[in-house]
């Protein structure tokens, strides 16, 4: 195989994976680790991928933030069933975080029906969801970011800080091979972060097209949450397998 194929086949892998470890394709390729990690090197010395821990991320995932409008449309049936589990530790007189995540907010009939519930979310699109289902709620208000609709900054971050939450519901946009939750958006990784600090239980909910797909920023490991969800068992014991 002539390298410039190989390089062809190793971008194809990413964009079909998100990310990939060295060792992952040196077998699929059929070629040596130090070969894959010469590739590795022109790739992203041409801008096309980014070097990892052990592996490499397509250069264009990176920074590139999906508009909530079409993650609201992806996998509905698979939200739909991940917060049916997780809405399990939902109890009457609780106070929940939610993140701006559209997995998250398929919470919002599940809480629904609790009493004396308390929310506080930076999605405004949520906020307005639990309003119409009459749940006492807080939104941080911020900087509004237009792709994914959610409040972040310092002020967001500040008005979390008052509040402590008995559960916070969080997702993001992947989690890579060594366990490590990842995200597009550095302004929400940040904010989930200090919503983590201020709850007593975390709680991560995945769709299984997340799993193994790493994006620029860290979030946690995911052995720091107290309880992950997926929709699908496959999905459920690889997510298990990366807490462990």
């Amino acid at each position: 195989m002539f390298y410039s194929k190989r390089h062809e086949d190793i971008l194809r892998i990413l964009r079909e994976r998100g990310n990939a470890t060295v060792h992952y394709l040196a077998k699929e390729l059929f070629v040596s680790e130090p070969t894959i990690r010469r590739d590795l090197d022109m790739l992203e010395r041409d801008g096309k991928i980014r070097r990892t821990f052990g592996g490499a991320v397509l250069s264009e995932l990176l920074n590139r933030e999906v508009p909530l409008s079409l993650r609201e449309r992806e996998g509905r049936g698979a939200k739909a069933v991940i917060a049916e589990k997780a809405s399990e530790l939902l109890r009457d007189g609780q106070v929940i975080f939610l993140d701006a995540s559209s997995t998250v907010s398929y919470l919002v009939e599940y809480i629904a029906a609790h009493k004396d519930m308390t929310v506080i979310t930076n999605s405004p699109k949520t906020s307005l969801a639990l309003a119409e289902k009459k749940i006492r709620s807080f939104c941080t208000g911020g900087l509004l970011l237009e792709n994914s609709i959610a409040f972040v900054g310092n002020r967001a971050e500040d008005f979390v800080r008052h509040f402590n939450a008995d559960i916070f519901y969080f997702s993001c946009r992947g989690v890579a091979e060594d366990g490590q939750l990842t995200d597009s958006s550095t302004e929400e990784s940040e904010l989930r972060k200090v919503m983590m600090r201020h709850a007593k239980k975390k709680i991560f909910l995945c769709t299984s097209d997340k799993i193994r797909k790493s994006y620029m920023y860290n979030l946690c490991r995911a052995w720091e949450a107290d309880g992950i969800y997926c929709d699908d068992d496959e999905s459920a014991k690889k997510l298990t397998d990366l807490k462990q």
